[in-house]
């Protein structure tokens, strides 16, 4: 398989992979430490043990979604993406919150639909949302694809670039849906995305680049019942996610 995101080379890819598992192994093993602190009452630190023990399980989560994302960009099987994926989910869990974490629990859920994930862990994301919720509508569409009863919401946490999306979600012809997709992921997504933190991150600094991907576009044409094969080739499209799904150990 060749690399999914050409933005960047084999060998960045490759060796961003190798470092970001070094330090995430470093901050698993200063959480461990810092766990055995807080069990035993103990402070080292100029702040509260729970705060730099929270700080580390953020760091850590940072670190993993690089991963997960490099895994994806690089080319690697499936398989290996599910396996990054669920370890994404498992330090997402502890700490997500609305304030900060939209992105990351919209690339959850869309990614947890593409791979068709079980209901064990895709309900523990929507347990997160239950108690924290973002009142979102395109979180809420999500969510509803696997949970019929779920009420949506009709606001939008950021309209710029993700209030496109409810055009797509209400068009009820399919060859308009698919029209509206395309609009949406080459004129709105990356465009629109102009104040996450990594955006033109290849412009900056390539060997940091991990990939850029609209996974809720996939999960979109997924419940939507479109023509993925109309959307091959399409930058920050994850077509690999639909068309080899049956493929995923």
């Amino acid at each position: 398989m060749g690399l999914r995101d050409t933005l960047s080379t084999e060998e960045n890819y490759k060796d961003g992979l190798i470092s970001n598992r070094e330090a995430l192994l470093y901050f698993q093993e200063k959480l461990r430490k810092l766990q055995s602190d807080l069990d035993n009452g103990i402070e080292n630190y100029k702040k509260p043990t729970i705060e730099v023990y929270q700080s580390t399980l953020a760091t850590i989560l940072s670190y993993q979604t690089d991963i997960l994302l490099a895994t994806y960009s690089s080319g690697a099987s499936l398989s290996a993406f599910k396996k990054e994926y669920i370890s994404f989910v498992s330090f997402l869990i502890p700490i997500w919150r609305k304030e900060w974490g939209y992105e990351q629990m919209l690339w959850a859920l869309s990614i947890g639909i593409l791979l068709e994930i079980d209901e064990e862990i895709f309900d523990q994301l929507v347990d997160l949302v239950k108690k924290d919720d973002p009142e979102d509508y395109l979180i809420d569409y999500l969510i509803q694809s696997r949970h019929p009863e779920w009420k949506i919401w009709i606001n939008y946490d950021f309209p710029r670039p993700y209030g496109f999306t409810r055009k797509i979600i209400e068009e009820e012809n399919s060859e308009q849906t698919l029209k509206l997709l395309k609009e949406y992921l080459i004129s709105k997504w990356y465009q629109g995305s102009r104040d996450a933190a990594w955006y033109d991150l290849h412009k900056q600094n390539v060997k940091n680049h991990v990939g850029y991907w609209s996974f809720e576009s996939g999960a979109l044409c997924k419940i939507k019942g479109l023509d993925y094969k109309e959307l091959k080739g399409l930058s920050y499209f994850p077509y690999d996610l639909i068309a080899e799904c049956g493929t995923i150990k």
